[in-house]
C-alpha cells in the first residue's frame, strides 16, 4: 500500500518595525519595515497565530518626536500559545530597545524599560 503524502502548511514568523517621525510644522514621515525571520515552520494544520505589539514615543526636543512600534506575528500550535506568547513578548522588547537606541544612544542608562 501507498502512503498518503502528508500536506504541510508553512508559515514564517513576521516582523514589523514603524518609525514615525513628527517634526515642529506637523509634518509627519514614516518609514516601515517589514521582514520575514528566517525561520519557517512547517505544520500538519493550520496554525494559531499570537501578535505582540510594543510602542514607544521619545521626545526629540524642539517639538519633535519619535514613534517606534514593533510587532511580530508567531505561528505556533494551539497548545504552545503561551511559550509563543513568551517568545513573542521578549522578541518585541528586545527589538524595541534596539531601535530606541538607534536614535537615542543617551538612553542606555535611563532608568526604566525604554
Amino acid at each position: 500500500m501507498a502512503e498518503e503524502a502528508k500536506s504541510t502548511v508553512t508559515a514564517p514568523i513576521i516582523v514589523t518595525v514603524d518609525h514615525r517621525f513628527v517634526r515642529a510644522n506637523g509634518s509627519t514621515v514614516c518609514v516601515t519595515k517589514s521582514e520575514d525571520l528566517s525561520e519557517v515552520k512547517e505544520f500538519v494544520t493550520r496554525p494559531a497565530v499570537v501578535r505582540r505589539a510594543f510602542g514607544v514615543t521619545l521626545n526629540q526636543g524642539n517639538y519633535e518626536s519619535s514613534r517606534i512600534d514593533v510587532s511580530v506575528e508567531v505561528p505556533c500550535y494551539v497548545e504552545d500559545l503561551e511559550r509563543a506568547d513568551e517568545f513573542a513578548r521578549d522578541f518585541c522588547e528586545q527589538r524595541l530597545r534596539a531601535e530606541v537606541m538607534l536614535i537615542k544612544p543617551e538612553k542606555k542608562s535611563a532608568a526604566g524599560p525604554f
